[in-house]
This record gives structure tokens, C-alpha cells and sequence, in this order.
């Protein structure tokens, strides 16, 4: 680790020290250090009968960045990564196989009015994002080579990918082109077209502001995932498992301290599978949905006189949808594939229903009221409702059924699950935020997950627990 973080130093050195090298008008050199405490509990719902699953672990997550204006239009930005344990022995290869203790985060170019003005092209490792983060977000895509991925891999901060973007920005309509490389795979001499293993995204998102009274935001894109690894390479006469996703969000405030937001998203392609003995038989069609509404009110002063204007208190409400399919222990491949795939997502992390679901066959309805109750103090109290969309499947002997459940990880197990029900459970989380200085901030988040229905309480009905604290500091 010294001779890495060593390295890193030189690095940023050199490019301080050497404006030789580029013609260079501005640096800036900037970072954070977020050291935390995880306590959690039951992540497992109580499956393991010999000893309740417990973790409790210090981290401390670093950040280095590199931005240099080389010209008016012309700019490149790096960022160095470092997420680790307290106490990990980085030094000892034997013991974190696969993990680079210091990453490089970010390493991109941004060209402004390439060829003509409203075009900007941004090239390499980079972090993006599109409307609420509901299908395509950079932070869903990284991980893999974090120390915390083996430990708590929904509180990582690495959050890039490699990219390229082109963004036309012919105010208020900005239109962007994304292709993004997910994973390489086999990046050797390879046989193509049989040898190629890829996983890329396309997509393109078009945003207009129509300037009105209300603010109104509409947004409306298209993604592709296409995803060679588990098609044409894995089997003769097999095609490629596709994603294509078309979804559009408005948002809007039709009266003072209302904000309005919908999105909805539709997903067809091709789902590849071993679902039978011949080619033919291992592909299904994809056809899936999936919807959010978002409400939150700031609620006027005249409420609660002489106090609301200091709690500038708001009240939230989300709901989530995403289609599920049947879980049939022998899938009809002459019937279409109903289940979301969540592609991209990035919303409620560090949420525990976050880190135990994916975001498939479910209904998610929360509430929320936000307030300070002092200066620079940001309290929020959140209860989540979840259902299934679609019943767990009933064709197994003895009436139930093995429904998965994830960790924090990444791992995951299957639980056995009552298949006639669909109440999934119940999370409240209690969070806060304390600005020490500008610089300096304190938050704290508690989490119960309380199982529902679904679960067999004599075998994984437990409650799951969190207890999260952490200090970070910007510079």
C-alpha cells in the first residue's frame, strides 16, 4: 500500500510541477477523507440456525482528485480511490486477491464545442447519471475491486465507468449519446464472432425545460444493454441477451413547495437461459414495466407559527414499481419474460431492503417527513412498505418455495418463503446529518427491517438491523 500510495504522489506531483508538458491555465487539487463505523444485524433474516449473522466493522473511504483546464475548452480530471477496513492487511496480495487498494476512480477528458459550439465530448473513466437514477446511473457499475465490495458493497463510493458521451446542448433541450464498455471480458486475440463476450450499454436521453410557471422538466430516453458473455459465446446457435429500454419522467411544481415527478419505463429484448435442451428453447421474449411517482411538500409556515420556518419541515412520498415474472420450476418459453431487470438502478442505498432485494416483482411505498430541528442539523424519518408484484412460486413440494435474498457482500442465499403471500415487509430508517463547519459533517442512520409475510417466521422471520455512523471531511 505505501509503495502505491507513494506512486499516486508522484503522480500528482508531476502533474503539478510539469506545465512543460501541456499548455495548463488552471489546477485545482481536491479530495475527502469519510471514515465510518457499520453495525448490522441479521442481514439473513434469521436463516442460519446455529448463530445470528453480526457485523461490525471501522472504514475509512479517501479521495484524491486532479482537475487541470489545459484551455477554454479543453479540461481532464483524475481521481484516486481508496475504500478499505481499518485493520485490513492490504500489503498481504494472499489475503485481497483481486483488489487494488488504491483504484484510479476517475480519468477522463472533457472537450467543449468540439467541431461546433453546443457539442461537448467527455472520454474515459467517468461518473453519470440520468433523472432520478431509476435505470441508468454510473454508481450501479463499479465495486468489483473495492475492499468494501467483500464486506458492505452498498456503501462504496466508487461510481464510475468507462464511457464516452456526447452531449448537444441547444438550451432548454439538451440531448446526450452514451456508450459505455460494462465489462471486457476476454479482451485477448479472440474468434469473433463466437469469441466476442462483451457487456455494453447504449443509450441516448433527451431533457427539455419548458420554462413555465410550474418549472416543468420533461425527460424522455432510450438504453440498450447488450450482453454477449451469456449469448452467442456461451452456446452454438444461441443470440445475445438483450435489454432495450425506452422510459420518459416529467417533473413539476404546481404550487409553491410541491415538486411532482413521474417515470415510467417499459423493457423488451431477449432473456437468454437454460430453460431447455436446445437453443430454441433458451431464449424468452422480454416484456416488462416498471413505474415511480414522487411527491415531496414543503409545508407552508403558517402550519405550526413561530416553528416552521426554523424546522423547514417536508413531507415525502415515493412509490415504486417494477413487474415481476413467474417463478416456475419449468418456464414456458413460448410465454414472455415479465420480470424487470433492474439494469443500472441507484436510489435507496444504504437502505436494508436495498442491499436484501433487487429492484424486480415489487411494490415499494414510502413515506417521509424531513426537518431541523437546530441550525445545520438534517433529521429524516422514512417507513417503507414492500410487496411482491407477483406470487412466489407454488409448484414446489410442501407448499413452499426458495425465494433469494442478497448481502451486502454481493453473495447471496435462498430462503424458504410462504408462496400464497406477497407481503414482503417493512423498513423504518431514521437519519441525520450534522455541518460541523463547511468543511466537516457528522450523520448517523438506524435501520429496522421487519420481514413480512412472505418469509417463514419459525425459519427467516427475524428483523434485520443496521446502525451506521460516519464523519467526512472535503478539502
Amino acid at each position: 500500500m505505501r509503495k502505491n500510495l507513494l506512486l499516486t504522489m508522484l503522480i500528482v506531483l508531476s502533474l503539478i510541477a510539469s506545465p512543460a508538458l501541456a499548455s495548463v491555465q488552471n489546477i485545482k487539487v481536491s479530495g475527502s477523507i469519510n471514515s465510518g463505523l457499520l453495525y448490522r444485524e441479521n442481514y439473513d433474516l434469521g436463516a442460519s440456525t446455529t448463530n445470528d449473522e453480526k457485523q461490525n466493522v471501522f472504514y475509512t473511504i479517501t479521495k484524491l482528485n486532479v482537475d487541470a483546464d489545459l484551455s477554454d475548452n479543453v479540461s481532464a480530471s483524475i481521481q484516486f480511490l481508496n475504500e478499505r477496513p481499518w485493520g485490513d492487511n492490504l500489503e498481504n496480495a494472499s489475503t485481497n486477491s483481486g483488489y487494488s487498494d488504491v483504484t484510479l476512480q476517475l480519468a477522463y477528458i472533457t472537450l467543449r464545442e468540439m467541431l461546433y459550439s453546443p457539442l461537448t465530448v467527455v472520454i474515459g473513466r467517468q461518473s453519470f447519471n440520468y433523472g432520478n437514477s431509476f435505470v441508468v446511473d454510473s454508481g450501479a457499475m463499479g465495486g468489483a475491486d473495492s475492499p468494501l465490495a467483500s464486506i458492505a458493497n452498498d456503501l462504496s463510493e466508487q461510481f464510475s465507468a468507462d464511457a464516452v458521451r456526447a452531449i448537444l446542448d441547444y438550451s432548454p433541450l439538451k440531448l446526450e449519446f452514451l456508450y459505455s464498455k460494462i465489462d471486457e471480458n476476454t479482451a485477448t486475440l479472440i474468434t469473433d464472432p463466437s469469441g466476442n463476450d462483451d457487456v455494453d450499454l447504449y443509450g441516448v436521453n433527451a431533457s427539455y425545460e419548458l420554462n413555465d410557471d410550474m418549472k416543468t422538466a420533461v425527460e424522455a430516453y432510450f438504453f440498450a444493454k447488450i450482453d454477449k458473455s451469456v449469448g452467442k459465446a456461451s452456446g452454438v446457435g444461441l443470440k445475445n441477451d438483450t435489454i432495450y429500454t425506452p422510459g420518459a419522467r416529467i417533473s413539476t411544481n404546481p404550487f409553491d413547495g410541491l415538486n411532482l415527478q413521474a417515470e415510467i419505463a417499459m423493457q423488451s429484448g431477449r432473456k437468454v437461459g437454460s430453460l431447455g435442451e436446445t437453443p430454441a428453447h433458451q431464449m424468452q421474449k422480454r416484456e416488462a414495466m416498471a413505474a415511480q411517482i414522487l411527491a415531496n411538500y414543503a409545508l407552508p409556515e403558517n402550519i405550526l407559527p413561530g416553528k416552521t420556518k426554523e424546522l423547514k419541515p417536508v413531507l415525502g412520498y415515493e412509490f415504486t414499481f417494477a413487474s415481476g415474472d413467474e417463478t416456475s420450476t419449468s418456464p414456458n418459453v413460448d410465454e414472455d419474460y415479465t420480470g424487470w431487470d433492474p439494469m443500472f438502478e441507484n436510489q435507496a442505498a444504504p437502505k436494508i431492503y436495498n442491499a436484501l432485494f433487487k429492484q424486480t416483482n415489487t411494490f415499494v411505498n414510502t413515506v417521509s417527513l424531513t426537518a431541523y430541528p437546530i441550525e445545520d442539523l438534517m433529521t429524516k424519518l422514512s417507513i417503507s412498505k414492500l410487496t411482491l408484484h407477483k406470487e412466489v412460486n407454488a409448484e414446489l413440494d410442501g407448499g413452499s418455495a426458495a425465494f433469494p435474498i442478497y448481502q451486502p457482500d454481493n453473495s447471496s442465499q435462498n430462503v424458504l418463503a410462504n408462496w400464497d403471500k406477497k407481503d414482503l415487509g417493512m423498513e423504518i430508517d431514521l437519519e441525520a446529518a450534522y455541518a460541523y463547519t463547511e468543511d466537516v459533517s457528522f450523520g448517523v442512520n438506524f435501520g429496522w427491517f421487519e420481514p413480512g409475510q412472505v418469509f417463514d417466521k419459525t425459519k427467516n422471520g427475524d428483523a434485520a438491523k443496521q446502525a451506521l455512523f460516519n464523519v467526512k471531511v472535503g478539502f
